[in-house]
């Protein structure tokens, strides 16, 4: 049970400290991953996907809020490397899970 629980911690710090705008873009981008997503053997694919258009759009909101646009790649790239395996492996499951969830019911309410 430790290992849920750490997870768990990890999962609060990591959606807990998001500030609003970034929780409603990953929520956009993961809606419409979850609509797009045509069959389950592309799952990975467009998480990875969803994953990196969550980024450049992040990054696209820290244009409009006044960051300095030479500085955006640098900041970026130094952010991934102290960014936690963990960290990671948390957005990718979060991502691969509402994704899914998105998609069954998309297939439930087309069939119905």
């Amino acid at each position: 049970m430790p290992i849920l629980q750490e997870m768990l911690d990890i999962v609060m710090r990591v959606f807990g400290g998001a500030d609003p705008a970034s929780l409603i873009i990953m929520l956009v981008v993961v809606v419409g991953a979850g609509l797009a997503l045509g069959s389950w053997g592309r799952i990975i694919q467009v998480t990875v996907g969803a994953l990196a258009i969550v980024g450049l759009l992040r990054l696209g909101y820290s244009l409009t809020q006044g960051a300095e646009p030479m500085a955006l790649p640098t900041t970026a790239w130094n952010d991934l490397k102290v960014m936690s395996v963990g960290d990671l492996v948390v957005y990718f499951l979060a991502f691969a899970i509402v994704i899914t969830i998105v998609h069954v019911i998309r297939n439930t309410v087309q069939r119905g």
